[in-house]
């Protein structure tokens, strides 16, 4: 048996560490039972350990012997310094810390064996993904669902190191196999637990369905929770452990404790509020209890004896083998108890310490019996041949059906459709470099023989199988139906938006030319509107459209059918319930027709009328401005020199002769706040997120901002 330098094997078991505060050291107040000093001089002593004193001589081993003897009697007589000290709370004033200023860490909770357990229990999307080669495969866990459970299951300051086993592998042929049965490649071996980052290395190429999967972690089955504060500074557990205040104040909390040696602490100071103030780190010093305190006396009585009894036992081999007896005794008899002195610096002076005292951890292990591979079953698969660095596809048994040929291949938003990239020489004759050419792909129905397709991109995959694609960069775009490879709409078109069953596009050959007018047409081909038009939008089960000259802007429904009056403008959208305005282009009188295109009796004597927003509607004449709500009725009188579009409550106004004075008005013209000197608005229809800018009337320079509602939001926005 083998020991290093006992100050450093022993004392270190013992937990044995001189305490200095600060720079003084505690003072000897009741030395008792502390050995007196040996009085050896240096060549007295022989300085080492007990591993190698059966080579020595008598002479050097009683020289030894004095070294031990002196060393432990000096820790002895240290540890008489500190554990007579007397402790008592000491509060320092400080200062109340501004709330804004400070830092705040996760407040802890625990959580324990049996609540990870049942989290674990609860996990039901764990994937993985699988890279295949010519001779072999590897797979990589997805474990970003079981991420937060190990950090909740951890201390802040040391995660939670699960290991994962992968255990029956099932393929997508149906046939089964052990993890631990197959010989993995060199860098791996088949019996070797992974963390999660790590690469799975297979020696079979064939495509896996799924996996069995063991975990193994360890986690805390219990704690006990401390609460320590001014006053209640000490706490003691039935099981003998104890926790001190000893100082509050300054930014930082002292600490005396008494815990388990197998235990794990977790300290916060706490806020009035209970938030946990950030730390500013801390300093920690052990020493041993009572029973390791009482070991080392014996080991120093031991020692004392063994110089005693030198003659008798007449060799250095004979005292090794004593010294390591009575060593390996005293370790196996050492207390469970370790004294901590603990020093916590904080943003702030907490209110309370929480100390959360964790149980040893445990070791414990998770079953999942089916883990999926993210890659759903097919007919064939992409893999690698690595040692030509080319790409083809396997089946499901793991053999060729195209062999390696493209330096990449990718997968598309179509079934059994790819990308497949190979090399070409670049256009720059100077240049050594190889450019790479795409061409997608696809297999047919039953078989294993790749079909080019006319386009280059596939931009969307829509419902019922259909694509937006596209012939190459900045080309035309077409709607092609996947299902029976064939096209709904030619790629002619360009600028597409898709929204539910409507298709709305350009006629041009290039998406950075401007050229050619919109048409809208449904998903299955279905011309709605010709292409005449020099903007078309689809909102709500209508299309709004601008003429080829932009002089004429009208509303068609989904049919086709133009649903304003012969010779008036749309103005706005329908919202809701609510009507839609239009003008008369010749006289410029103005209307609101329903959403079939019925003019409504509502009668508009004025010059200037805004579309409705939130059931009413700005109306104006000669430059003085009121509202009507939605049967025409003028709530509020024209007596405004301007009215924004009102919100869900309230609209923002400036009175007559009122300058830049803004107010906010109810729909009944109920003054409802005055803001202020206004600088700039921001006011959407049919909604409730204005912004209202106006002067700080205590600072010309700032400003203030208003809500929708009247509520300040912030000063200089």
């Amino acid at each position: 048996m083998n020991f290093t330098q006992p100050r450093l094997r022993l004392l270190s078991i013992l937990s044995v560490t001189l305490l200095i505060l600060g720079c003084t050291a505690y003072y000897l107040l009741r030395p008792d039972g502390a050995p007196a000093y040996e009085g050896f001089s240096a060549e007295d002593m022989n300085e080492g350990g007990i591993e190698d004193i059966g080579t020595l001589a008598l002479p050097e081993v009683e020289k030894r012997l004095n070294y031990l003897i002196h060393d432990t009697g000096d820790s002895l007589r240290s540890l008489a310094l500190v554990m007579d000290a007397q402790l008592s709370l000491t509060i320092g004033a400080t200062e109340p810390a501004s709330e804004q200023a400070l830092q705040y860490e996760e407040l802890f909770v625990p959580f324990t064996s049996a609540q990870l357990k049942t989290a674990l229990a609860s996990v039901q999307d764990l994937r993985f993904a699988q890279k295949l080669f010519a001779d072999g495969s590897e797979v990589r866990l997805d474990t970003s669902s079981l991420d937060p459970l190990w950090k909740r299951a951890a201390t802040p300051d040391e995660p939670v190191a699960a290991q994962y086993r992968p255990e029956r592998l099932r393929f997508r042929d149906g046939s089964e196999k052990n993890f631990a049965d197959l010989t993995a490649p060199a860098q791996i071996e088949s019996d070797e637990i992974l963390s999660p980052r790590e690469t799975i290395a297979l020696s079979v190429n064939k495509p896996l369905a799924s996996l069995g999967l063991t975990i193994a972690y360890r986690s805390y089955p219990g704690f006990k929770k401390v609460v320590l504060d001014k006053d209640h500074p000490k706490v003691a557990l039935d099981d003998g452990q104890s926790f001190q205040l000893t100082a509050l104040g300054d930014d930082s909390a002292s600490l005396r404790l008494s815990t388990l040696k197998t235990s794990t602490l977790v300290v916060q100071g706490v806020t009035e509020a209970g938030k946990a103030l950030y730390s500013n780190g801390n300093n920690t010093r052990s020493f041993p209890s009572d029973e390791d305190i009482a070991a080392l006396r014996d080991y120093h009585a031991a020692l004392l004896e063994t110089k005693k009894d030198l003659a008798q036992l007449k060799t250095g081999q004979a005292v090794q083998q004593r010294l390591e007896q009575v060593t390996q005794a005293l370790v196996t008899g050492v207390g469970p108890l370790k004294n901590t002195e603990a020093d916590y610096h904080f943003e702030a002076t907490p209110q309370r310490i929480v100390i959360h005292v964790l149980d040893p951890l445990e070791d414990n292990t998770v079953e999942f019996t089916q883990v999926d591979n993210v890659l759903a079953e097919q007919a064939r698969y992409i893999a690698l041949d690595r040692s030509a660095e080319r790409y083809g596809f396997i089946d499901q048994a793991g053999q060729w059906v195209i062999k390696p040929r493209w330096v990449q291949v990718q997968d598309s938003l179509m079934a059994d459709t790819y990308t497949l990239f190979t090399p070409e020489k670049s256009s720059d004759p100077e240049s050594d470099g190889q450019a790479l050419r795409s061409q997608l792909a696809y297999f047919p129905a039953g078989s294993n023989k790749l079909v080019d397709l006319p386009f280059e991109y596939i931009t969307e995959a829509l419902s019922n199988g259909l694509l937006l694609v596209e012939r190459e960069t900045n080309g035309p775009y077409g709607l092609y139906d996947a299902r029976n490879h064939r096209f709904i709409l030619p790629m002619k078109f360009v600028n597409p938006t898709v929204t539910d069953n409507v298709f709305i596009a350009r006629l041009g050959k290039r998406t950075d030319v401007m050229e050619g007018l919109y048409g809208a047409y449904t998903l299955d081909g279905k011309e709605i509107l010709p292409t005449q038009f020099s903007g078309i939008e689809h909102r709500e089960g209508f299309l709004y459209t601008s003429s080829a000259d932009r002089s004429r802007q009208d509303v068609f429904d989904l049919e086709g059918k133009r649903i304003n009056l012969q010779g008036y403008n749309v103005i706005g959208r329908f919202v809701g319930q609510q009507p839609l305005l239009v003008q008369d282009t010749k006289s410029r009188k103005f209307a609101f027709i329903n959403r079939q295109g019925a003019r409504l009796p509502i009668k508009l004597p004025y010059d200037e009328v805004a579309p409705f927003s939130n059931g009413m509607a700005v109306v104006g004449r000669n430059g003085s401005y009121g509202a009507i709500d939605l049967a025409g009725t003028l709530q509020v009188p024209l007596d405004y020199t301007q009215i924004n579009a009102f919100q869900t409550r309230y609209a923002a106004a400036i009175r007559a002769g009122g300058g830049s004075g803004l107010v906010l008005i109810s729909q009944t013209n109920k003054l409802i706040k005055e803001l202020g000197s206004y600088t700039s608005l921001k006011v959407p229809d049919n909604g409730n997120e204005a912004r209202y800018y106006v002067r700080d009337p205590s600072n010309s320079d700032e400003y203030l901002v208003y809500d929708a509602d009247g509520n300040l939001v912030q000063k200089d926005e």
